[in-house]
């Protein structure tokens, strides 16, 4: 068995900038936070969990199947928010402005991952860029200085050119997303 997921790896040096000047904010950090590595930001398309490795090929299959013609593209990451809320936030995320060229693969993509039998949450995307996950929420003002000064900031294009089918892997210094397979958007 393997934990997999179906995501979008994003790189932006503006974010990392600003995650690196956020980190070393002392209020923010009075709360505890614990940072995503940069090498580990992606956009969640499709949660899969624990899967045999005998679906890996299939999984591939579907993934290329599903996103065939589906060119590369931009778009910004814009905005700070927190889940599930800010009375008790858990998750520290940026959203992105626009995903409409993904959606028509994303929806494929999971009928052909149900008619397959493949067991989904049955949530729908929200598509966000988690920078940090919150243990402690001791300083809910500081979280509420961040979104109010950033809640409509654009953190500027990124591009959007794969997808990967991830494997994550527990490790003593945080998970490690490993990328199975990748496919190139035209």
């Amino acid at each position: 068995m393997k934990r997999l997921f179906i995501g979008i790896p994003i790189q932006s040096v503006r974010v990392f900038q600003a995650t690196e000047t956020w980190r070393t904010d002392e209020k923010l950090n009075n709360n505890v936070l614990k940072w995503v590595n940069y090498e580990n930001w992606h956009l969640t398309l499709v949660f899969l969990g624990n899967t045999p490795v005998s679906e890996v090929d299939l999984l591939q299959q579907l993934i290329e199947d599903s996103f065939t013609n589906i060119p590369a593209f931009t778009t910004n990451l814009s905005g700070v928010g927190v889940f599930p809320n800010t009375h008790n936030p858990k998750v520290l995320w940026l959203g992105f402005s626009d995903l409409h060229p993904l959606m028509s693969a994303h929806f494929r993509l999971v009928e052909m991952l149900q008619f397959n039998g493949f067991s989904l949450e049955n949530k729908p995307l929200r598509p966000h860029l988690t920078l940090a996950r919150i243990k402690n929420s001791a300083h809910r003002i500081s979280f509420e200085s961040l979104l109010n000064h950033y809640q409509t900031f654009t953190f500027g294009a990124v591009e959007i050119n794969r997808v990967a089918l991830y494997e994550s892997i527990s490790t003593t210094t945080g998970p490690v997303y490993k990328p199975l397979f990748v496919k190139e958007l035209s």
